[in-house]
């Protein structure tokens, strides 16, 4: 199943089973980051080699410029037996079909530092590279505001890189929290990031979201309105000090009532709940923030009509339009997006047609039009996932991901002209 290793964060971790992976495949060839021949049927892709061995795969990039990018996610530990969780379980979200997997720890004991290898890919405008990077499982979000302001949220904790060296960085104590883990985080300026993250108690069964914002020397926590129990905040973006939207889902009911979507916006003093566009779905998860403009913003995931485990997953847009939420005119069928982005005028959302029912499943992708989004080919064929999209100052956007399923797993960097 694509869902067991291919994609989960460390608070998507809280809902999330990892199953053993089987052997590796053959050993990538060579070392050399060299476009390479585009693919039957990608138009406007450009694939890039990208020098790892082994199983791999890429869930996040952030790019500051042309010759500066980043791209984070982890290669597959072959000599490890897969992570054994111990601890109290965690309650399953209505509709993810995703067994209960405790919360991922920043400490030693981290489940996922032995079975994941940490791995961060470098562009310099000429090839992508391998950089070094402390040992901290899967890197599932990288944000970056300059060559020298990069954080990057992993399953064993959260990372900040200052130009020259990686460093860990501890996210604020959350006050009766049990566990707690960081997720999507944003780098807006040396003193100023943001992120989501997560908090669960075993003795309550309380799964909730956190924000906290970096000031230059330490994360601290944002108090949030009452959004009552068992929500997530899955998603952020910011523009300045006093422009930041998070985003995530409200399933307190679980399968006996839909579920409820989180769209809050923080002025500067205090944070705002937005009212929810309806989007037909019974599950909403929702992946990415987007802000273009403070009157363009946009939200990506993905819904299901029935809390079934066998309903297949429909793709997710929202925007803002400076008044209010809507939700986008996306093509009916299989499709969850992971991340969406604007460069020059020209939107493009990603992600794959997997669904718990099937077993094939195929590289997503959409772009915008005058009547709604479309489908828009992609840079892979045969089973692949697309997970991050950064635009890249002066036209085009990077995307990272996937192809083949777990025992097949190779990484894919792609960039849309």
């Amino acid at each position: 199943m694509k869902g067991s290793v291919i994609r989960a964060g460390a608070v998507a971790t809280m809902l999330a089973a990892v199953v053993a992976a089987p052997p590796a495949a053959a050993a990538m060839a060579g070392t050399e980051a060299t476009p390479a021949v585009k693919t039957a049927g990608s138009d406007g892709w450009q694939r890039f080699e990208v020098p790892v061995r082994g199983r791999a795969n890429l869930l996040s990039v952030s790019t500051t410029g042309p010759d500066a990018a980043w791209a984070g996610g982890f290669t597959l530990n072959e000599d490890s037996p897969g992570p054994q969780p111990s601890g109290a379980a965690l309650p399953q979200t209505s509709g993810t079909m995703m067994p209960r997997r405790p919360v991922a720890a920043s400490g030693e004991d981290c489940y996922g530092r032995d079975t994941f290898i940490s791995l961060m890919m470098r562009w310099d405008g000429r090839r992508w590279q391998q950089s070094p990077i402390p040992k901290v499982g899967r890197v599932n979000h990288v944000n970056a505001s300059s060559t020298n302001d990069v954080w990057a949220s992993a399953d064993c904790g959260l990372l900040h890189w200052d130009g020259r060296n990686w460093s860990s960085v501890p996210i604020e104590a959350v006050p009766d929290a049990q566990q707690s883990a960081a997720e999507a985080v944003k780098a807006v300026g040396p003193e100023n990031a943001w992120l989501t993250g997560g908090t669960y108690d075993s003795g309550t069964e309380v799964m909730r979201g956190i924000v906290q914002r970096w000031d230059g020397q330490r994360w601290r926590n944002v108090p949030l309105p009452d959004l009552g129990d068992n929500f997530s905040l899955d998603a952020i973006d910011a523009q300045g000090p006093r422009d930041v939207w998070a985003a995530g889902t409200d399933f307190t009911g679980g399968d006996a009532q839909r579920e409820q979507l989180l769209l809050l916006h923080w002025n500067g003093r205090g944070w705002k709940r937005l009212p929810e566009p309806s989007t037909g779905e019974w599950t909403n998860r929702l992946t990415s923030v987007r802000m273009v403009a403070a009157n363009d913003v946009w939200v990506s995931g993905w819904g299901k009509r029935t809390p079934d485990g066998a309903e297949i997953r429909r793709p997710l847009l929202l925007h803002w339009d400076g008044g209010e939420w809507s939700t986008a005119n996306t093509p009916d069928g299989r499709g969850e997006l992971f991340d969406m982005a604007v460069s020059g005028g020209r939107a493009l959302a990603v992600g794959d047609t997997f669904t718990p029912s099937e077993t094939d499943y195929t590289a997503y992708a959409l772009r915008r039009t005058r009547t709604g989004w479309r489908r828009q080919a992609v840079p892979a064929v045969g089973k692949a996932s697309l997970f991050g999209l950064a635009p890249v100052p002066g036209g085009g956007l990077w995307s990272v991901g996937a192809t083949g399923d777990d025992e097949h797993m190779r990484p894919l960097i792609a960039r849309w002209r």
